[in-house]
């Protein structure tokens, strides 16, 4: 055993237990009311076969809670794309932009995503929050030219960007649509 005392404030705080509940509950329902706002169809802009929209949620990604939106939903290493807002507590809110080897975006594209603010992971995989969010192990200085060394390295290549907060869970909601807008842009849709 690490601590021999119960912390019994926390245990008998009904009030924050409903408070967090509560919070993740308007996530769940700020990432549903965007994947129905996204129709499938657009899916197929950023990849032939795309597997769809789906929420996840859990308590304990390094032992804190989250919230995932996935868009397009195809995690081949090869010939895949996925777009993941997760909203990882005590650690932010995020857009994850995954491309398999094979998959990955013209020059035009990369820079696209680049001048908008997105930056390019450096971990071995895709799913290293860790790595990516708590150590910033991302950069903005990748170049095109260098992503076929990149991919050899990493195996993937995956650009995410970090979108503040707005307490206002409208603004939030527009903010994040504004993003799904912008990434359509990119890949001139």
């Amino acid at each position: 055993m690490e601590e021999k005392a119960i912390n019994t404030n926390i245990l008998q705080d009904e009030k924050l237990f409903f408070a967090i509940h509560r919070l993740k509950a308007q996530f769940v329902s700020l990432f549903s009311a965007i994947a129905n706002y996204i129709p499938d169809q657009e899916l197929a802009i950023f990849h032939p076969h795309p597997k769809g929209k789906k929420i996840t949620k859990g308590n304990e990604l390094q032992h804190c809670p989250y919230q995932v939106l996935d868009l397009v939903r195809n995690f081949d290493k090869k010939e895949g794309l996925n777009i993941r807002f997760l909203n990882w507590w005590g650690h932010g809110l995020f857009i994850l932009v995954f491309f398999g080897s094979d998959q990955l975006p013209k020059s035009h594209v990369f820079k696209n995503y680049t001048d908008h603010g997105f930056e390019a992971c450096l971990t071995g995989s895709p799913w290293d929050y860790t790595g990516i969010v708590k150590h910033h192990r991302h950069t903005s200085s990748l170049l095109y030219d260098d992503l076929p060394h990149h991919v050899k390295r990493f195996r993937h290549l995956q650009l995410v960007k970090h979108i503040p907060f707005h307490t206002d869970i409208e603004k939030l909601h527009e903010h994040i649509i504004a993003e799904w807008h912008a990434m359509k842009k990119f890949h001139h849709v």
